[in-house]
């Protein structure tokens, strides 16, 4: 078993996940590492709390749930959990990943690795097709995530090469300064996240980290009207930032 120094929550978020909750992935999480994981969730309609439960059953000592019963969207389940997990004053790192784990586990258990070889206070995970990666990403996502970080970049100037990607730990220092307050924007959060840390000099403590396998899976809700709503969350951005 790998014995991660620092202690490690992960949530995941699920919005009617019955179909691609992978229990394999969340089995090689808990035998390869030591992190504890959160399901939370936002108000599913289908069996997604039942499924969690049974998967919990098996692990109760480091699988939670955390059940909203209204939905209210990712960007808010995450701020939520997020506050409720830093609350309880246990872990010195709490990350999110995708419910459909298009990030794979020992992916994740790589980048959690990276915080204990690196000193950082918060890591982003970055979608970079590199030679003989396995970035298996469908063309207008990529297209979409490219056009959202230019038009940030040439407002705010991240220098965030993959804003988007669903996975990112924040250190118990940086939660009180990202996730002080909800969210303006949904489809965008993670940008807002980055911008507010930005505001207070705080991106300098982050490493972004590339990922070498990473997949679309099917059941995806951003398509190409969401490119729409994002522009409207642009305007947001920038208004309120």
């Amino acid at each position: 078993m790998l014995l991660f120094m620092q202690k490690v929550a992960i949530i995941i978020p699920c919005y009617n996940e019955a179909k691609r909750l992978d229990y394999k992935n969340i089995e090689t999480l808990l035998l390869n590492s030591d992190m504890d994981v959160y399901f939370a969730n936002d108000g599913s309609k289908d069996t997604t709390v039942e499924i969690i439960n049974a998967i919990i059953k098996n692990h109760p000592q480091r699988l939670h749930l955390i059940n909203f019963t209204e939905n209210s969207g990712k960007a808010s389940t995450i701020f939520k959990a997020i506050n409720q997990i830093h609350q309880q004053d246990k872990y010195d790192f709490i990350g999110y990943f995708d419910a459909d784990f298009s990030t794979p586990s020992y992916e994740i258990i790589r980048l959690v690795n990276e915080i204990n070889n690196r000193k950082c206070e918060f890591l982003i995970g970055s979608r970079i097709l590199l030679l003989n990666s396995g970035i298996k990403r469908k063309y207008y996502r990529h297209v979409i995530g490219r056009v959202i970080i230019t038009l940030i970049n040439l407002k705010f100037k991240l220098g965030i090469y993959d804003t988007q990607c669903g996975a990112k730990l924040f250190s118990k220092k940086i939660i009180p300064k990202a996730f002080n307050k909800p969210f303006y924007t949904s489809w965008i959060f993670d940008v807002e996240i980055f911008i507010r840390l930005q505001k207070q000099n705080l991106l300098i403590h982050g490493i972004e980290i590339p990922i070498y396998n990473w997949k679309d899976v099917d059941g995806s809700k951003l398509g190409w009207k969401t490119g729409f709503k994002i522009l409207k969350e642009l305007y947001l951005l920038n208004k309120n930032y």
